[in-house]
């Protein structure tokens, strides 16, 4: 019992170094996708506002669009970055490596936490990928956007101090 005590000090020394260590700014890296995500229903009355009046990051497919032979189903969808959220430490060079899987074209870009632009937009297409590189000069969080969905197509970057 006394060896498995130790054992367990010896790591939480380990983690407790680790974190208090400097090793300075970091290379990181994400794979974001580019995605719809659709749900459909006929089990309850369609929304009383077309959600697409509400972003243009919103689809929606009225009573009978979807599936002619069921007059009462419809369907909704929305664009999405994923993850939809991340984190990075101030100084980090963040690497976002974009795939668009659905939506023809995403114009995006990235704004810092002080309003000015990261990186500039530009056009994501369905099938290909794309590679935006940028540093995390400020703490606090950029955004990564999308103007062909906005506003609610958007995901979060937290840079964290160093």
């Amino acid at each position: 019992m006394k060896m498995r005590w130790i054992a367990v000090a010896a790591l939480l020394g380990l983690l407790v170094a680790a974190c208090g260590s400097d090793a300075g700014p970091s290379e990181v890296t994400f794979d974001v996708e580019l995605i719809e995500i659709k749900g459909s229903t006929d089990g309850i009355a369609p929304p009383e506002v077309d959600p697409a009046s509400l972003s243009l990051g919103y689809r929606y497919k009225q009573p009978g669009a979807v599936d002619p032979e069921n007059a009462n189903k419809w369907e909704v969808s929305t664009y999405i970055f994923a993850p939809g959220s991340m984190s990075v430490v101030q100084g980090d060079t963040v690497t976002l490596r974009m795939f668009g899987v659905n939506g023809d074209v995403h114009d995006v870009y990235v704004v810092a936490p002080d309003g000015t632009v990261a990186v500039e937009a530009l056009t994501v297409n369905r099938g290909r990928e794309y590679i935006v590189t940028f540093e995390a000069s400020q703490t606090g969080h950029y955004k990564l956007l999308c103007t062909t969905h906005a506003p609610t197509m958007q995901a979060d970057i937290l840079s964290l101090g160093g």
